[in-house]
């Protein structure tokens, strides 16, 4: 199973620098976009705004302009679940989930850490948080793809001497991430293939951060269930830049999800006692 993801700042833009194109030639299974800020019913059966082969799944925002996840998908999902179930968290349309056999994926978009209020992402990282927690029990395994808006480490930072407590790389999201990974159990794909290796999927320019160079981040990420750690055969991001300052990250993993008896060759959970 492929899945790609990528933050595409705007679908209508990303489609006009070559996203359908580009989708079409990678052979996925799934494709999660965040930031799409566009109306589902605009581009609902229109074919330049979704790859032949593929059904799509929107969860938008209130504001046209403003956030909006999606799920492409070329296998039928059981089930779809819009939003973490607060208004407050959820207008913005940052949470979209697709729930396969064996395996759910997830199409996710926190508030930034550098362009949206710090009471708002703090609520709906709890929220995530606790969320991701709480399907640890569940017997099924997950797949989170998303700007998540954290560096984990100085390895994912270009200029990481620059960004000492600059947001996305404070402590507390330091913290955060490292919860989700060493302490509720999942891991970060891209690191199961290269463990040290720099890459990095953001490129801000010089007025986010108010420096003249503050070079790349990881910040596009896809964390995956603990159990499904070994089935992760490939991982990167692209190097060509097509999409603004975004790349997307392709992930190859031993997952069938159109065959059912392929499903059950899937790591089984623990049972919840």
């Amino acid at each position: 199973m492929r899945v790609i993801s990528l933050r595409c700042n705007g679908l209508i833009s990303a489609v006009k620098q070559g996203l359908t194109e580009w989708i079409a030639s990678k052979d996925a299974d799934i494709i999660c976009l965040q930031d799409v800020r566009v109306r589902e019913f605009k581009v609902m059966g229109d074919s330049r705004f979704c790859p032949e082969g593929f059904d799509a799944f929107y969860f938008e925002g209130e504001d046209e302009d403003k956030g909006g996840v999606t799920i492409f998908t070329r296998h039928t999902p059981k089930a779809v679940m819009r939003g973490l179930g607060s208004y407050e968290l959820d207008r913005d349309g940052r949470y979209i989930q697709a729930d396969f056999e064996h395996v759910s994926v997830v199409s996710l978009l926190p508030p930034s850490p550098t362009a949206e209020p710090k009471e708002l992402r703090a609520a709906f990282l709890e929220s995530l948080e606790t969320w991701m927690r709480k399907i640890r029990k569940k017997r099924r395994h997950f797949i989170f793809c998303g700007y998540f808006g954290v560096a984990a480490r100085t390895l994912d930072l270009e200029e990481w001497h620059q960004h000492n407590e600059s947001p996305g790389f404070t402590k507390e999201d330091r913290h955060w991430i490292d919860t989700l990974l060493n302490d509720i159990g999942y891991v970060d794909a891209f690191r199961e293939v290269f463990a040290n290796e720099p890459a990095y999927s953001w490129f801000p320019g010089p007025e986010v951060f108010d420096m003249p160079n503050p070079g790349a981040w990881r910040t596009d990420l896809q964390l995956a269930s603990l159990e499904i750690s070994r089935r992760v055969l490939a991982a990167g991001y692209v190097s060509k830049r097509q999409f603004d300052d975004r790349v997307p990250l392709i992930v190859d993993y031993d997952i069938s999800i159109s065959d059912e008896e392929d499903d059950n060759r899937l790591p089984r959970l623990p049972s919840a006692h």
